[in-house]
């Protein structure tokens, strides 16, 4: 669906380091999106940075957003979010 926007987005793109969840590249800016389940969004964001799945962006010149969102299974939705500026 976002793809469908028009935008760039890589998803389970691997890396020397993992797999990042969700990539989505705008002109001006890139968004890393790393997905839990009934984990804290904090933690996300901290794999997102420990696997330095942002890294190959920094040259790029444009603004890098890293997301954590987790989901909770039983509520089935969305219980936390963190957006993070590098």
């Amino acid at each position: 669906m976002v793809a469908a926007s028009g935008v760039l987005v890589h998803t389970e793109s691997l890396s020397s380091r993992g797999r990042m969840d969700v990539a989505v590249e705008f002109k001006d800016k890139v968004y890393i999106i790393e997905l839990k389940c009934n984990q804290p969004a904090a933690e996300a964001i901290a794999q997102i940075r420990d696997k330095g799945y942002h890294e190959k962006y920094l040259q790029s010149g444009r603004k890098i957003f890293l997301l954590g969102i987790d989901f909770d299974i039983a509520k089935r939705a969305i219980t936390e979010w963190k957006l993070e500026n590098v």
